[in-house]
């Protein structure tokens, strides 16, 4: 996120995120889905979750949609975060703990937060715009705010299959062609010039996230590129539920 691109890109199209993400993303919505089962399966109800990187808010709604929890909003774009903060007022009234606009590419993103006080983070199609050394790093302030037995969730991009990233964006290519020609040629403008991804293997980081000192990591669901991974902090916490799956 050098320069804060990335998030000037979102920046620059929160008005029309949902409209062009929605219809242009393979499979978002099931993505979305997936996520929110996730968590009512693996957190208790009343959880406190950040969402991190929350963009317009879906993943958090999806969420609520499931189990009722507190919500934590944070994104480096101002718009996107009142876009979210609005939407879930309105929709889940009571839900939403607090909001902090804040660029996962400075050092102290996550300031004011108190330590071991969520229960889990979500993270969908955000960690992947960050430098493998930025990525490593908010791994680390992750689990530091993250309860003993909570949950690392998030759903990123992976380079790890032949011709799987090149297929996924072919298909991101023919859906643009449904669109009307001005929101899809304006957003894929703006996300060509300005949004940047760093992509890398499951197992290389799948092996970042055990050195941030995660464990039970693994995979739940993936599309070609697409994988939502789950990682969890040592310890025991009533609000979450043990993973059945052997690390």
């Amino acid at each position: 996120m050098s320069e804060n691109s990335t998030v000037s890109c979102y920046d620059g199209h929160s008005n029309l995120y949902d409209a062009y993400q929605s219809k242009v993303v393979p499979h978002y919505q099931d993505m979305l889905e997936i996520v929110a089962l996730t968590c009512q399966r693996y957190l208790g109800s009343g959880s406190e979750i950040i969402d991190l990187g929350c963009g317009t808010g879906n993943a958090s709604l999806a969420v609520l949609d499931k189990i009722p929890a507190g919500i934590f909003l944070i994104d480096g774009s101002a718009s996107m975060v009142e876009i979210a903060r609005e939407k879930i007022d309105r929709e889940m009234p009571g839900s939403l703990r607090g909001y902090k606009v804040a660029d996962l590419g400075d050092d102290d993103w996550y300031s004011g937060l108190e330590k071991e006080s969520y229960d889990a983070i979500v993270s969908t199609l955000v960690l992947e715009h960050l430098p493998f050394d930025r990525y490593r790093d908010v791994l680390g302030k992750c689990s530091s705010l993250i309860k003993p037995g909570g949950w690392l969730l998030a759903v990123e991009g992976y380079d790890d299959c032949e011709g799987m990233l090149q297929w996924f964006n072919q298909q991101m290519d023919d859906r643009k062609k449904k669109l009307d020609p001005r929101l899809a040629d304006f957003v894929a403008q703006i996300r060509d010039q300005k949004e940047v991804h760093y992509y890398a293997s499951k197992a290389q980081k799948e092996a970042w996230w055990r050195d941030a000192g995660f464990e039970k990591v693994h995979v739940i669901w993936q599309y070609l590129c697409l994988a939502l991974m789950a990682g969890r902090k040592p310890g025991t916490s009533k609000s979450t539920i043990e993973c059945p799956q052997k690390a």
